[in-house]
């Protein structure tokens, strides 16, 4: 394979959840919007690529797919969860076509985004990617987690590689050293233990995001001077810490924590 052989990319549509309208009992996403995002390709892309040559040669990939990132969700609001949920189950109407939810990946899960796809082509994407095969009863995380290896980045070579298959290691169960098993479920009291705590972790988080402090507070605190050091034979700038105090508040010349300097910062931050 040519070492110099890149991965092809598109650039598809970026909508936030935020940006969707409710109109006549249809979600509509604005058309007045041209964000876009570049993904690689992958074999999921091919597929679609081919079944929008196949059943509408005036289309294009870049309009038969958008993605919707719905990292700005406040998951302390039922209302926006239910829109979200409806979002999923209704799909979503750009340029007065349908829109249904596609194939997701691990890393679309990681990042909070959602792929949508025209309705008319999503049933013959769905069957290639799918190899034809639904399961009458599965696992519904395998299922997705097996659909979604196809949105992985991939390069066509033009030979059949050597592959060497290992056997997947099943590990027992562990029956030692465990004390008891419970179905949290069939616990009310363990049940609103595990909410509790999950909504505080929720507040700390969205605590912890709302104390960072901003490029213009950042920019007013004071700075260390630079000077000329020679590094690897090089001369380069960097601070020099031994003129001023340092961020933590400390005079390096005699120990001695100044307090004007952390009051400083706290009240930029805080």
């Amino acid at each position: 394979m040519n070492n110099n052989q890149k991965r092809n990319q598109h650039k598809i549509k970026l909508f936030y959840f935020h940006e969707l309208s409710d109109c006549l009992s249809q979600l509509i996403a604005p058309e007045n919007i041209d964000r876009t995002i570049t993904v690689s390709n992958s074999i999921y892309l091919n597929q679609l690529q081919q079944v929008v040559a196949e059943q509408d040669f005036s289309d294009d990939l870049n309009d038969s797919v958008f993605m919707l990132k719905s990292n700005n969700i406040d998951e302390d609001d039922p209302a926006q969860l239910a829109l979200f949920e409806r979002v999923l189950r209704e799909g979503i109407t750009y340029k007065g076509e349908k829109y249904v939810r596609s194939i997701k990946s691990p890393a679309m899960g990681r990042t909070q985004r959602t792929e949508f796809i025209k309705e008319k082509y999503y049933k013959n994407v769905f069957q290639r990617v799918a190899l034809g095969k639904f399961p009458r009863l599965t696992n519904i995380n395998k299922w997705e987690a097996a659909l979604g290896v196809s949105r992985s980045s991939a390069l066509a070579i033009p030979y059949i590689p050597r592959i060497v298959v290992i056997p997947d290691y099943e590990k027992e169960e562990i029956i030692e050293d465990v004390w008891k098993v419970v179905k949290c479920i069939g616990d009310p009291v363990q049940q609103e233990l595990i909410l509790e705590e999950k909504k505080k972790q929720r507040e700390y988080f969205k605590a912890k995001k709302d104390l960072i402090p901003s490029a213009t507070n950042l920019a007013v605190l004071p700075r260390l001077p630079n000077k000329k050091v020679i590094v690897r034979g090089e001369e380069i700038t960097a601070p020099d810490q031994s003129e001023q105090k340092t961020f933590s508040g400390w005079d390096k010349e005699n120990g001695v924590c100044q307090g004007s300097c952390r009051e400083l910062i706290r009240k930029v931050m805080f």
